[in-house]
C-alpha cells in the first residue's frame, strides 16, 4: 500500500509541476505597459492582417495578408468568409510611405481563391535584380511553400512552382537560401485543432525544421515545440528560429551541408512569431506575443477582444551570439493587436500583425 501511496503522490506533483509550467509559459503573470519608440500611425488599407513581411535594401517591403489556417477556430474561418477577407501579398515602400500599400496581382494561373499566406522569404539576384518570393500557403488540404517572381513594370507576382511534401505538416514560416532551396518550419504535427491543443498542452515536441535542397526534403532540427519564424543572418552562416511556446531564440550554425547545430538559446519571456534582421547592423527585430494566452484566445475569435503587442530588438555581437534584447515597442492590444512581425528601415519601422492592422512608426530611441 505504501508504494501505491508514493506511486500517486509522485503522479500528482509530476502534473502539478508541468501544469503550473505551462501556466506560467502561457503568461497570466505578465502586466503590459504601453510604449513606441517614436510617433506611430495606422497605413491605410490593411485591415485583416500582415502577418510577416520582408524588406529588400532599397527599401521595398513584401507583406503576406489574410491568414488562415487548418488550426484556425471555426468562428474564426466563419469570420474570414462573412468579412470578405482573402489572402494577399502587399506592397510597402519605405522611401514613400505616404502612399501605403499597394496589393500586387497574383497570377491568373494561380488558384487565388486557396490562398491563405503565412511566411514569406525574398530573396533578389545581386547580378539580375530578379526579386523572388518563397510564401508558406495554407490551401484547402496539405500545405505548401509557393514560388513566385516579383514582375516590378506590371505591380504582379507569377507564380512558378509549387511545393509540397508529405513531411510538411503544419508550415509555418519559411527562409530561402537560394533560388531553388529554403529551410522551412513544421509548427507542429498535428492538422486539427484538438490535437494541436493536446500537442501544446502537453508540451510535446512533434515540431520540426526541414530542408529542401532542390531535390528532397530532410529534417535539420527536431525537437520543437510550436517552431515559428525562421530567418538567416545576412552571412547566411547563422539560423534564427523563434521557438515558440518556450519563448526562446535559438541560434544555430549552418554548416556546408547546411545542417544546423545549435550554439544559442536566449530567453526572451514572450512569444516569439517572426524574425527580421536589420540589414545595417545585422541585429533582430522580433514582433512577439508577451501574453500567450490572451493571443490565443484573440486568434479564435479576433471580433470579440484584443492581444497585446511588442517588438524586440535583439542586439547581436557578430551573427552567431545575442548579447541583449530591447523592448522597442509594448502596447496593450488597443493600437494594434497580436504583433506579429516587424521591420525596421533608415530609422522607420513596420510592425505588422496575426489579423488586424499594419503600424508605421518613427524610430527615435535606438542609438
Amino acid at each position: 500500500m505504501i508504494y501505491i501511496k508514493i506511486v500517486l503522490v509522485s503522479l500528482f506533483v509530476l502534473f502539478l509541476q508541468h501544469a503550473l509550467r505551462i501556466i506560467y509559459l502561457l503568461g497570466l503573470h505578465v502586466t503590459v505597459r504601453s510604449h513606441a519608440p517614436g510617433p506611430c500611425k495606422l497605413v491605410p488599407g490593411v485591415e485583416h492582417g500582415s502577418e510577416d513581411m520582408e524588406t529588400l535594401p532599397d527599401g521595398r517591403t513584401f507583406i503576406t495578408s489574410g491568414f488562415l489556417w487548418g488550426l484556425s477556430s471555426s468562428h474564426m474561418k466563419s469570420l474570414y468568409v462573412d468579412q470578405g477577407r482573402k489572402g494577399k501579398v502587399l506592397l510597402f515602400d519605405f522611401k514613400t510611405p505616404e502612399k501605403g500599400v499597394t496589393e500586387l496581382e497574383l497570377d491568373p494561373e494561380f488558384d487565388s481563391s486557396d490562398f491563405r499566406p503565412h511566411g514569406i522569404s525574398v530573396i533578389q539576384n545581386e547580378d539580375t535584380g530578379k526579386i523572388t518570393l518563397f510564401i508558406v500557403n495554407h490551401p484547402n488540404g496539405r500545405d505548401t511553400v509557393e514560388k513566385f517572381e516579383f514582375e516590378p513594370e506590371t505591380l504582379s507576382l507569377r507564380h512558378l512552382k509549387t511545393f509540397a511534401d508529405e513531411n510538411m505538416r503544419v508550415i509555418n514560416d519559411v527562409a530561402a537560401t537560394s533560388e531553388n532551396s529554403f529551410y522551412v518550419t513544421n509548427f507542429g504535427y498535428s492538422t486539427t485543432k484538438f490535437g494541436a491543443t493536446l500537442e501544446t498542452v502537453l508540451l510535446l515536441p512533434w515540431g520540426n525544421v526541414l530542408y529542401y535542397d532542390g531535390s528532397s526534403y530532410r529534417v535539420v532540427v527536431d525537437a520543437l515545440v510550436m517552431a515559428n519564424g525562421i530567418k538567416l543572418s545576412l552571412d547566411k552562416r547563422s539560423v534564427y528560429l523563434a521557438h515558440g511556446i518556450f519563448q526562446m531564440l535559438n541560434v544555430y550554425q549552418r554548416d556546408d551541408n547546411d545542417e544546423l547545430n545549435i550554439s544559442q538559446e536566449l530567453p526572451l519571456y514572450a512569444y516569439p512569431d517572426n524574425i527580421l534582421v536589420d540589414m545595417k547592423t545585422g541585429n533582430l527585430l522580433i514582433g512577439s506575443h508577451p501574453v500567450p494566452y490572451q493571443v490565443t484566445m484573440y486568434l479564435d475569435a479576433p471580433d470579440r477582444g484584443v492581444s497585446p503587442s511588442q517588438v524586440l530588438y535583439i542586439h547581436m555581437k557578430n551573427s552567431s551570439f545575442a548579447e541583449g534584447i530591447t523592448e522597442l515597442y509594448s502596447n496593450e492590444g488597443l493600437q494594434i493587436s497580436a504583433s506579429s512581425v516587424a521591420s525596421l528601415y533608415d530609422n522607420k519601422m513596420l510592425v505588422g500583425t496575426v489579423c488586424d492592422k499594419l503600424l508605421y512608426c518613427e524610430v527615435k530611441t535606438l542609438e
